[in-house]
């Protein structure tokens, strides 16, 4: 039995009787049929009940009967990823209504980047929808996201942060939540979880990862997937696939954080992964025995996404140097073969170097990415030989109809036929295993009453309380309060810096005051004193004027470089990336004459991108400064003083641990945004005592830069790492709470031998 009722949204709901619930616009010309008295679309318009129509069969089924009924060209388009959508509106624009003609149906919505309200986001979804329900078959549009805690949705910790709670049952639930919302957004497929191990201290994307360790990391991946992909039902029971579940695209095989000299792949000068100790294995510990190993009903990540470095050998073992996404050892020989995988692999964004200007950012290292002569086409045809499904940050169907096409000329229609058609069954399945073609449209009250409601926001707030680390505590600095603290809380300057990225290119920074702790958050928690601020002038109170608190709160944000990713200066010498404040010149006798890796040169020598002697370039010098003067304040007046410290990555702390009582660290992607993000109100719950920390150091602080020079890009837990003024040595694993250094469950699992070989030796 089933029943029809229509909606305010413009779609028609149907319930099927102990079967699915199916959605429906009845503009789109597709109509319901009936077949052992249950409801089924007719998405085909045939007036029968196809395989692929059929929500009793399984997605492989319905994904394998579809596929044999796409054309080239309609393939072509699920082969596409679009380009980010920042671009959104209730309404369909023209970009859009070219590419969803071209049938492409893989959409990156990027609105929580763009600010984009929930409400917008849910109309926009619901008439990409109904745009795409007539057409090719009434495949859906199969919307994608990157992380974006506290865009729109809770502001649950990073993944870094929530590797410091060594709490992989917190991923899970993490990640269960991020679904449940983002799915209410019309997202149905994450672009994470990044599994990356960050086995270099200076690497751009450290924030994004579970940390160094790769146990650690193995279980958090394993756990966030599990939370991300299977629906639960109100009893917690794991029913795999269904309505609440996201497709995870675990990211970046084979790992992207090897990257000579802690660059990063985006950009021309971090295009090579080095592995000095031949440690090219500890960094796929996290996908072959974590997300290819759920403990779930879906049983493994369903998709992949490549990285964009290349991995360079010079004896050949690693395959061809190219970018992973051109490499048939990597993905077809290694990810498939090997590993046995059967999902998705989508390349990385732009690799196919569609759209981007000319400059350091190229993306698709390797497969003659630098000649002009060299197509779109030709480029997508090697990835698809490799053993590649999709195509990153590609909204042009036509490049894939011209890969296809060159391939029929060099190995012959019938393997371009077959390589097409095992892609869109690989495809078609996400859509499938996510209910996407029962029912893709959104109750817009529903869920907007949903997303980011208070009890997610509470979860997300108790969580990043978890994840804030102390590492110091002398002096009374951090206790357990009656009554509330006056607490001097100074403005942050910032001064103006060059600073570059591979999206934004070259930008002056503008002088600025700033609060990386909100004022407003603060004062939740603190009666709170603070500097006069014009602009970006800060005029600092007298000790006259600060008479009488109880606390110097100091704002601390990481060290910054101008050239984080690609790690040369504006003449192109290569140039060391620091960890620390002070001028950085790399002359020990760890940092290398001569690289590992570097391009062949028209003469046949072999490109050397040393740093030796050069000086790194930073943007926050004053930063420094700031927190001795601020630490020297408090010992005038006879109170302690306590560094908040945002940072998404490894630095050192030598230049102002000794001149403070108290340390907490946040590392969640969401808190180096600062201001009044939930990372930020977690430390300030930390600092007034209201919470007790539990968090730990789920990465190593170095000694120094030398200790960085020292440490290997491939080695995971290799650093001497600093010992603080009182003794206490920041290693992995290292965390105080009220009663001093915390020695628990987690630290004995967790703070034994890395180990750096995977236990999933594949086939």
């Amino acid at each position: 039995m089933w029943t029809e009722k229509s909606t305010e949204y413009g779609f028609n709901l149907v319930e099927n009787e102990g079967g699915k619930t199916l959605a429906y616009s009845p503009e789109s010309g597709v109509k319901i049929i009936e077949k052992d008295g249950l409801a089924f679309k007719d998405l085909a318009k045939t007036g029968e009940l196809l395989p692929y129509e059929d929500w009793r069969l399984s997605p492989e089924e319905r994904a394998e009967d579809l596929g044999k009924r796409l054309s080239i060209e309609q393939v072509a388009g699920l082969m596409c990823f679009s380009a980010h959508q920042f671009a959104i509106t209730a309404e369909v624009n023209d970009e859009q209504k070219t590419f969803l003609n071209q049938h492409l149906r893989s959409v990156l919505n990027s609105a929580g980047m763009g600010g984009i309200p929930d409400e917008v986001q849910i109309a926009w979804s619901n008439n990409m929808q109904k745009y795409v329900e007539g057409k090719d078959f009434g495949i859906p549009c199969y919307f994608a996201s990157d992380p974006r805690n506290g865009q729109g949705v809770a502001d649950w910790p990073g993944n870094l942060s929530l590797a410091a709670t060594f709490d992989p049952e917190l991923a899970w639930e993490s990640a269960k939540c991020q679904s449940r919302e983002l799915r209410d957004l019309g997202v149905a497929c994450f672009l994470a979880p990044q599994v990356d191990i960050a086995a270099d201290p200076r690497w751009f994307r450290d924030s994004g990862t579970f940390g160094e360790d790769p146990a650690l990391s193995r279980d958090m991946v394993r756990a966030f997937c599990d939370g991300l992909q299977s629906t639960y039902d109100e009893n917690g029971n794991d029913l795999g696939w269904g309505k609440d579940s996201m497709t995870a695209m675990a990211k970046h095989w084979t790992g992207e954080g090897a990257t000579e000299g802690g660059r990063e792949g985006h950009m021309e000068g971090g295009k090579y992964a080095v592995y000095p100790n031949k440690n090219f294995e500890a960094l796929l510990i996290p996908f072959v025995d974590g997300a290819f190993k759920l403990a779930g009903k879906t049983g493994t990540a369903a998709a992949i996404m490549s990285s964009y470095t290349a991995a360079y050998e010079e004896d050949g073992s690693l395959g061809e140097p190219v970018g992973s996404s051109y490499s048939e050892y990597k993905i077809k020989k290694l990810l498939r073969e090997r590993y046995g995988f059967t999902g998705v692999v989508c390349t990385d964004w732009m690799v196919l170097n569609e759209g981007i200007k000319e400059g350091r950012r190229h993306n698709g290292w390797g497969a003659h990415i630098e000649d002009p002569e060299v197509t779109a086409g030709e480029r997508a045809f090697i990835a698809i030989m490799a053993g590649v499904d999709q195509m990153g940050g590609c909204s042009n169907p036509q490049v894939l109809m011209d890969a296809y096409e060159f391939g029929c000329e060099k190995v012959g229609k019938e393997v371009m036929d077959a390589a097409f058609a095992q892609s869109a069954k690989r495809l078609l399945q996400g859509y499938f295993m996510t209910g996407l073609f029962e029912n893709p449209y959104l109750d817009e009250k529903a869920c907007l009453a949903d997303v980011n409601s208070e009890d997610k926001q509470a979860a997300a707030l108790a969580a990043q309380i978890k994840a804030v680390v102390m590492v110091k505590n002398e002096n009374g600095a951090i206790k357990p309060h009656e009554g509330r603290m006056k607490v001097y809380m100074p403005a942050l300057y910032e001064a103006p810096h060059k600073e570059m990225d591979h999206v934004r290119g070259i930008v002056e920074g503008e002088a600025k005051a700033t609060y990386p702790i909100s004022l407003e958050m603060a004062a939740k928690y603190f009666d709170i004193v603070t500097d006069k601020v014009d602009g970006a002038n800060i005029t600092r109170l007298t000790d006259e004027e600060l008479a009488g608190i109880d606390l110097v709160l100091i704002p601390v944000k990481e060290p910054g470089n101008v050239f984080a990713q690609d790690g040369r200066n504006e003449e192109g010498e290569f140039i060391p990336l620091t960890r620390q404040y002070r001028p950085y010149t790399a002359t020990s006798k760890y940092v290398r004459k001569v690289s590992i890796a570097g391009d062949i040169l028209p003469d046949g020598t072999k490109q050397n991108r040393s740093y030796y002697g050069r000086t790194a370039l930073t943007t926050n010098p004053e930063q420094l400064d700031q927190i001795l003067e601020h630490a020297e304040t408090a010992k005038r007046l006879g109170v302690p003083s306590v560094a908040a410290v945002f940072t998404g990555k490894p630095m050192c702390f030598h230049e102002f641990e000794p001149e403070v009582d108290g340390i907490v660290v946040t590392f969640s992607g969401a808190s180096l945004y600062g201001g009044a993000s939930a990372s930020s109100e977690a430390l300030a719950a930390i600092i007034a005592g209201v919470e007790e920390p539990s968090a730990l150091l789920p990465l190593q602080m170095p000694k120094d830069m030398e200790d960085i020079e020292r440490q290997a890009e491939d080695t995971p837990r290799d650093m001497e790492c600093y010992t603080d003024s009182v003794g206490h040595k920041y290693d992995f694993a290292y965390g105080l709470n009220y009663s001093g250094v915390i020695c628990d469950d987690r630290v004995k699992k967790y703070a034994v031998p890395v180990i750096l070989k995977p236990a999933n030796k594949g086939v």
